[in-house]
């Protein structure tokens, strides 16, 4: 396991905006005065602890010309694990979550899904729709983004 002042360390100094060079980890390793190897291997015993999720990039989809955006609820009646990962591979989705119904709501899988135009949207849409045998599904286009920023840690 890894120590405490070795993880908080870390934490402290992954940047919120990875730096944009060849070799990101390199970079933020030298700032913590570790190899970029120890720093790899801290963060995967960190996600295999639970520690972290992961590290991941955010995509600001508008900035890269992905315009349109679709929240599409799914009524997914059997094979729920099998139908999110299906879902989840498609390289369009950046979101995809199971949820309780509620009681109120036949809808129990949520995807986000990133296009070009909004007939791209819909094309990825009945493309998963396919694949997975999903016909019962809404989309919610998106109309204006009110906040997006990357999840931050508080070093108190």
């Amino acid at each position: 396991m890894c120590k405490i002042n070795a993880v908080e360390q870390i934490l402290k100094k992954l940047p919120s905006d990875f730096p944009i060079t060849e070799n990101p980890y390199k970079e933020i390793a030298l700032g913590i005065s570790i190899s970029e190897d120890e720093l790899i291997d801290k963060l995967t015993r960190l996600k295999n602890e639970g520690v972290i999720r992961r590290v991941a990039a955010i995509l600001y989809h508008r900035k890269a010309s992905y315009t349109h955006n679709a929240m599409v609820v799914w009524n997914a009646e059997k094979d729920i694990q099998k139908t999110g990962e299906i879902m989840a591979s498609f390289p369009e989705v950046s979101h995809c979550y199971e949820r309780d119904r509620g009681g109120y709501w036949d809808y129990n899988i949520y995807t986000m899904i990133h296009g070009k135009s909004m007939k791209e949207c819909n094309d990825i849409t009945q493309h998963i729709s396919e694949k997975v045998g999903i016909k019962d599904y809404r989309m919610f286009f998106s109309k204006r983004e009110f906040k997006k920023i990357a999840l931050t840690v508080s070093h108190e």
